[in-house]
């Protein structure tokens, strides 16, 4: 599972933008696989993030894996040549490396 869920609730908040509402949603629906049960606010916008797509079943919505959402996010912010960014992104594949295995272990792939 996530190491420290709390640190990537935060970096998901803080350092990529979500709203603390979509950290949380995006995090449960990963350890869980499925979410049915957030608000449309917070669904709307992991959608327009490239975070989450409505499941087969039209009820609820599935997690995209970690290493495409978080790559979504980070492509949205502008010039990533700077040193800045740099670090930005070495996060970004630290936090993506956590939240994979979350993401499998809801699938039950671990």
């Amino acid at each position: 599972m996530i190491r420290d869920e709390a640190s990537a609730r935060r970096r998901l908040a803080e350092e990529l933008g979500l709203r603390k509402e979509g950290a949380e949603t995006y995090i449960l629906a990963l350890k869980h696989a499925y979410i049915a049960d957030a608000d449309a606010e917070t669904i709307e916008s992991l959608l327009r993030r490239g975070m989450r797509f409505k499941a087969t079943d039209e009820k609820g919505y599935l997690p995209v894996h970690p290493r495409l959402a978080l790559s979504n996010l980070f492509r949205s912010f502008g010039d990533r040549a700077t040193p800045a960014m740099r670090e930005k992104r070495k996060m970004v594949d630290r936090l993506t490396a956590e939240l994979i295995a979350a993401y499998e272990s809801g699938r039950g792939l671990r």
